[in-house]
């Protein structure tokens, strides 16, 4: 059974895929999750040392991101793993759709004087900019 000290951190897994070499590791495993992901393969593709991979693989296990899957060396995402790259996804999302998010915030902070209800109106902009429902409903909130 694991101890308090061996559950990750919001910290722990935010410091784990910080630098953008460990976020090439982690979505380099992600793309091959169910497979496996082999280390020298990944290593070379993404021209790093044998210090720089292995310093950051061993981050990312350490914050129960990925495991190694039997003993050949191939690494896959753990569940926690697959939520942080499934909400690492949806931010890519959101990233690509910047204009359209401040254009939405833009209105909402208008002078509620000249427009009568300005939710309705941001409401209103949100499900015709944004397709995806998620983020419609956490912009509801």
């Amino acid at each position: 059974m694991e101890s308090e000290d061996d559950i990750p951190s919001i910290r722990d897994i935010l410091a784990a895929i910080l630098d953008d070499k460990s976020l090439a590791i982690f979505v380099a495993i992600s793309e091959l999750s169910n497979e496996g992901a082999d280390s020298h393969t990944i290593r070379i593709k993404l021209s790093l040392t044998h210090k720089e991979y292995y310093h950051r693989l061993g981050a990312l296990v350490q914050s129960n991101l990925i495991i190694r899957k039997d003993h050949n060396k191939k690494y896959i995402l753990t569940s926690l793993g697959k939520v942080v790259y499934s909400n690492l996804i949806f931010i890519q999302y959101a990233l690509g759709n910047i204009w359209e998010l401040r254009a939405i915030d833009i209105v909402r902070i208008s002078d509620n004087r000249i427009y009568e209800d300005i939710d309705k109106i941001a409401s209103g902009l949100t499900d015709i900019l944004l397709p995806e429902e998620r983020i419609k409903e956490i912009l509801r909130r």
